[in-house]
């Protein structure tokens, strides 16, 4: 074959695969294009085509919050027809690397949990688990978080945590170790002034406390651990946070690592926590913000149709309300909501001009977060810098390189600000 020959059978045999590869895109993206028709026609009808399958991320097994993922699934699978796993994660660097990845659909966060996040703090400081801008579609649960002590333990108040107090140190979430932080700034204390017990989960940094091995531990009356603490001989005790004006300089430290929460009485969880004040936190289910908008339209609006059909399914189920939804944006929400959320509030009269032009600002502050880190890992990876939490030059390198892009500040600090 000479050589004219051989290139015309070259051309034809690429326009061939060419045409071939055409027409397997047009068939798919026809196929794409009749499913996502289909959606539409069927949710325009009053139908909705709820997808086959999806994941939800949560906590360990025995937190609050895993149990009631299972308790509203269970009823969400049985009426829908759709499979829903229920994925429990090691920690919130994993709830957040899960969501990313695309294991699981939606995930459980919390304010400070997005915070630190945000900032790339700790365990977040991945490819994976890093500032994303991912978007509030619910509220679980109000959860209160404080400092337990045993019943019978010669610790009373916040201020007899002194040196040499055992403390539990779990570094399974960047929370928990802000809760023990936040305890020995209010008391002016080094970590070097306590013994600070290192706690591998969440699980046993409560069951540390009841077999007495530490003093103290930073935990939520509503988890299934507290439950089990409370029912040992010895109990649990909780100790109360201080108002402001008992000690502005202690509660301003206290506060720099407890940004987020909202300081009430306790009113869910064991019988030892009633009554007390507490620091509690929005935990919410989160996605990307990309995520689809009208499956998160139905999701919320079944969850709002259907609440009387699971609020009874577990302690507190009942938290996961339209009503505790609207609470968070009443004292000021510190993430931003999905479009298919904002939908379904403005459909039932409860979203407010306030609310959009908070949501327009926490939008902005969460896009120019995470194109700086994206921006940063770039620059990374360009000098070979490894982007791993334990590498002192990476962790150097993106504190100077948001400086120099302008995000300097805590990304609590700018939400906090917020008006």
């Amino acid at each position: 074959m000479n050589s004219v020959s051989k290139r015309r059978d070259e051309e034809l045999n690429f326009k061939k695969r060419e045409s071939l590869r055409y027409m397997v895109a047009a068939a798919l993206g026809g196929g794409m294009l009749l499913a996502g028709t289909l959606r539409s026609a069927l949710a325009q009808a009053g139908k909705y085509m709820w997808p086959k399958t999806f994941n939800v991320v949560t906590p360990v097994v025995g937190t609050a919050n895993h149990s009631l993922a299972v308790a509203w699934t269970s009823k969400f699978q049985a009426a829908t027809g759709a499979k829903v796993a229920v994925l429990p994660a090691p920690n919130g660097f994993a709830r957040a690397a899960w969501l990313n990845t695309g294991e699981g659909r939606l995930t459980l966060v919390q304010a400070s949990d997005y915070f630190d996040q945000m900032d790339a703090v700790q365990g977040y400081a991945t490819r994976t688990a890093g500032p994303t801008d991912t978007r509030l579609i619910h509220m679980n649960m109000v959860t209160p978080w404080g400092y337990a002590v045993q019943g019978d333990s010669r610790i009373k108040s916040i201020n007899d945590i002194a040196k040499g107090t055992r403390i539990a140190y779990a570094k399974s979430s960047s929370f928990l170790v802000a809760g023990i932080e936040a305890l020995l700034a209010y008391r002016n204390l080094r970590h070097t002034d306590v013994d600070l017990v290192a706690i591998g989960s969440y699980g046993a940094n409560t069951a540390v406390l009841a077999e007495g091995r530490v003093e103290v531990t930073f935990t939520s009356p509503i988890s299934g651990p507290s439950y089990k603490a409370e029912a040992t001989p010895k109990g649990l005790r909780w100790l109360e946070l201080p108002p402001r004006q008992a000690d502005p300089a202690a509660y301003d430290r206290y506060r720099k690592f407890m940004a987020g929460y909202v300081t009430q009485k306790t009113v869910a969880g064991v019988k030892s926590a009633i009554g007390i004040r507490m620091d509690h936190a929005f935990q919410a289910n989160h996605v990307k913000a990309s995520e689809d908008p009208e499956f998160v339209y139905q999701l919320v609006k079944w969850l709002d149709e259907n609440y009387a059909s699971y609020k009874g399914d577990f302690t507190h189920a009942h938290m996961l309300s339209i009503a505790n939804l609207v609470l968070f944006l009443d004292t000021a929400a510190l993430q931003p909501l999905h479009e298919g959320t904002i939908r379904y509030l403005k459909e039932k009269g409860k979203w407010k001009d306030a609310y959009q032009k908070r949501q327009d600002q926490l939008v902005k502050l969460a896009k120019k977060y995470e194109k700086t880190y994206k921006d940063a890992m770039a620059a990374a990876d360009n000098k070979g810098i490894s982007i791993e939490p334990g590498n002192a030059k990476w962790k150097s390198f993106w504190m100077e390189f948001r400086a120099a892009s302008g995000v300097s500040k805590p990304f609590a600090e700018e939400v906090l600000a917020l008006n």
